[in-house]
């Protein structure tokens, strides 16, 4: 079974946790409140600059030419999410603007930051890969999904083979990554990303 595999099964549970929240139930049925939804967008959009950054250093880490070439892609495909989510915010009314980082989202980023700063290639990657499998996964759990769902365009986004590639493709680094490493240490991370992503979820779960 290659690593990335092992990681996600052990992880699992923290997968289904995030898919039971109110906040992802609320977007597979379409009765998630409109506020709770801004929250989430603008809140999203700290979090892609983060991710954005924690790409930059892992190329800036990395001497090998396949690595690097296919952390740009991924750094790429994060540049247009964000201008998807600049999309979403003129449409649900958000003005990025005036948005300040909430606690649940400064633990996330303030987490990617210090590994991409701190650690290693493989370490980064570990962390930054839980939250390309988790959305890919979600977006397919939801799919039967009301066909006048208002949240329809986020979950085709993260439902569609695109996203599941690009997720793929970051797992693909680590299953080849030919250098030693602390398994142990990776899990770690890869546990900490799933329980902040749970976290984050939670924290526009609170709704009657």
């Amino acid at each position: 079974m290659l690593i990335t595999q092992k990681l996600w099964e052990r992880n699992y549970n923290l997968a289904s946790l995030s898919l039971n929240t109110k906040f992802v139930q609320g977007i597979k049925n379409g009765d998630l409140p409109k506020t709770k939804f801004q929250e989430y967008l603008a809140q999203d959009y700290f979090f892609l600059e983060s991710f954005a950054r924690a790409y930059g250093l892992a190329v800036s880490k990395s001497r090998n030419k396949k690595i690097i070439k296919t952390l740009s892609v991924l750094l790429s495909g994060v540049s247009e999410e964000l201008i998807l989510h600049e999309t979403y915010a003129k449409e649900w009314d958000i003005d990025l603007t005036t948005n300040l980082i909430g606690p649940a989202t400064k633990k996330y980023t303030d987490f990617l930051e210090e590994v991409s700063l701190n650690l290693s290639l493989i370490e980064i990657m570990s962390a930054m890969t839980p939250c390309m499998r988790l959305y890919s996964w979600l977006g397919k759990k939801l799919l039967n999904m009301i066909s006048d769902n208002p949240y329809k365009e986020w979950i085709l986004t993260y439902s569609d083979k695109s996203f599941d590639n690009l997720a793929k493709s970051l797992e693909n680094l680590i299953d080849e990554y030919d250098e030693s490493y602390d398994i142990e240490q990776v899990n770690f991370l890869y546990k900490r990303s799933m329980e902040l992503e749970l976290d984050f979820f939670n924290a526009y779960s609170s709704f009657s």
